[in-house]
C-alpha cells in the first residue's frame, strides 16, 4: 500500500487558500455593509433635516401670511418686518422670526406700500446643519375695486335730514350726491363745508382735512346751508343714481356682490344674523376691523366703531335707526333707510341704498331730526395704507423655492 504524502498536503493547501478567500470575502461584504448602512443613516440623517428645514419653512410661510393677514406688514409702525431666521415655534408676534417682507422688491409690487410684499421664510433643521428658503408674493383684496366713494354721502333717493348736521370735504370737491332731492332747507341747521377755494388737498395736513371743527376759516368754507340752499359741492336729483337698482348700487362700489361680501365679513367671524349679537371690541378691548355684515333692522347706539388706523366696512342689510352718539371710521352702506335721530359720526362715507321694499312708505331713504356729522377721508377707504384683516391673498404663480 502507497501512500501519497504529497497529495494529501496539496488538498490541506487549496482548503486553506479557499479558506483564507472566504474569510476575505465575508470581511469586505462586512465592511460594504457596514458602509452601506453608515452611508444610508447619513442619506436618511440628510433627508430628515431637509425635511425638517422643508416644514420648517412652510410653517414660516404660513405664519406670514396670518401675520399679514391679521394687520398687514407694519404691526408696530416701524416699517416692514424684519426676522432673525430660526426655527422656533413659541415666538412673539411682534418678532417675525422665520420671515421677513420686502415691499418694494420690484417684483411683487413696484411701490413701497403696505399691501404686497415679497415674502422669504426660511427654515432650518434641529441642528441647524439644514436650511431652505421659500419666497411667495402677498397682495390685498380691494374690496372697493378701485371705486371707493368720493363723497361723505350718497342716497340712491332723496335725503330729507332735518336735524343739525355738517357735511365735510376737504379732500374732494363734493359733499353729497344724491338721485333725489337734497333738502337742505328744511333742517334746523345745517351745513356743507369742502377746502376753500383757491387751495388744494396738498395745502393741508390729514389731520386738518379731517378735523369735524368747522370755526376755522382757514381750512373750512361753508357752501350749501339752509338759507342759501344748495350750493356747487351737492349733486341732486341724479338720474346716474336713481336709476340704478340697489344690486347695481352696491356693486358699483365693491368689487364683490353683497353675498360675496358676506362671505367675507363670515370668513372673519363677523357676519351677524342681528345687532343684538354684534360687539364694537374683540373682547380684548381692542376694536373690530375690517368686512362687518349685519343682518335685518338695526339701532346704532352709541359706541365707537373701527378706529381712523384700523377701520370698518359697516354693510347693514336692513332699517337702521341712529340713537346716543356712534362714531364709525370706515365706510356704512346701509341697504334700506338710515334715521338719524341721535348724532351720527362717520369719519370716511356713508351710503344709503334705499331699498324700497323696506323703507317704511312715503318717506325719504335718509331722514332724522338729530345731528349728522360726516367727515369724508379716503385713508379709511380705499386709500387706507394697511390692509383691512381677512382680505390676504396669495398671487398665483409666485411660489418658488429657489434664488
Amino acid at each position: 500500500m502507497i501512500i501519497n504524502i504529497a497529495g494529501n498536503r496539496q488538498r490541506g493547501a487549496t482548503t486553506l487558500l479557499v479558506a483564507i478567500v472566504l474569510l476575505f470575502s465575508i470581511t469586505l461584504v462586512t465592511l460594504f455593509t457596514a458602509r452601506v448602512v453608515l452611508t444610508d443613516t447619513k442619506v436618511e440623517a440628510n433627508n430628515y433635516r431637509a425635511r425638517q428645514a422643508v416644514a420648517s419653512a412652510n410653517a414660516a410661510m404660513d405664519r406670514a401670511v396670518a401675520y399679514f393677514d391679521e394687520d398687514g406688514l407694519d404691526h408696530q409702525d416701524g416699517g416692514p418686518c424684519t426676522a432673525t431666521v430660526g426655527r422656533d415655534e413659541n415666538v412673539d408676534d411682534t418678532s417675525c422670526l422665520g420671515f421677513t417682507y420686502n415691499n418694494a422688491d420690484g417684483i411683487c409690487t413696484t411701490a413701497a406700500d403696505m399691501k404686497s410684499a415679497l415674502v422669504t421664510a426660511t427654515g432650518t433643521s434641529d441642528d441647524g446643519i439644514a436650511s431652505r428658503t421659500i419666497y411667495q408674493c402677498l397682495g390685498t383684496i380691494d374690496v372697493f375695486g378701485g371705486n371707493g366713494p368720493k363723497q361723505p354721502l350718497i342716497s340712491r333717493g332723496s335725503v330729507g335730514l332735518t336735524g343739525n348736521y355738517n357735511i365735510i370735504n376737504r379732500y374732494t370737491n363734493t359733499t353729497g350726491w344724491s338721485g333725489g332731492v337734497i333738502d337742505i332747507g328744511s333742517s334746523a341747521s345745517a351745513s356743507t363745508y369742502t377746502r376753500p377755494v383757491g387751495t388744494s388737498s396738498s395745502d393741508f395736513s390729514r389731520a386738518q382735512k379731517e378735523d369735524n371743527d368747522v370755526t376755522n376759516a382757514y381750512t373750512s368754507e361753508p357752501v350749501s346751508d339752509r338759507n342759501k340752499g344748495n350750493g356747487v359741492d351737492t349733486i341732486a336729483n341724479d338720474p346716474r343714481l336713481s336709476t340704478l337698482t340697489g344690486d347695481e348700487l352696491f356693486n358699483s362700489f365693491f368689487f364683490k356682490d353683497k353675498a360675496g361680501m358676506e362671505e367675507l365679513a363670515d370668513g372673519q367671524n363677523q357676519s351677524y344674523s342681528s345687532m343684538g349679537d354684534f360687539e364694537t371690541d374683540n373682547g380684548d378691548g381692542s376694536p373690530v376691523e375690517g368686512v362687518i355684515w349685519i343682518e335685518g333692522d338695526a339701532t346704532l347706539n352709541g359706541g365707537t366703531i373701527g378706529t381712523a388706523e384700523s377701520p370698518v366696512v359697516l354693510i347693514l342689510n336692513g332699517n337702521v335707526g341712529i340713537s346716543g352718539n356712534p362714531d364709525i371710521y370706515g365706510l356704512i352702506y346701509i341697504t334700506g333707510q338710515m334715521d338719524a335721530t341721535g348724532t351720527l359720526s362717520v369719519y370716511g362715507s356713508s351710503i344709503v341704498e334705499g331699498n324700497d321694499a323696506i323703507v317704511p312708505a312715503g318717506e325719504d331713504p335718509v331722514v332724522g331730526h338729530g345731528g349728522v356729522d360726516l367727515i369724508y377721508t379716503p385713508y379709511a377707504l380705499d386709500e387706507n395704507p394697511n390692509p383691512l384683516p381677512g382680505l390676504t391673498t396669495v398671487i398665483s404663480g409666485s411660489w418658488r423655492d429657489w434664488s
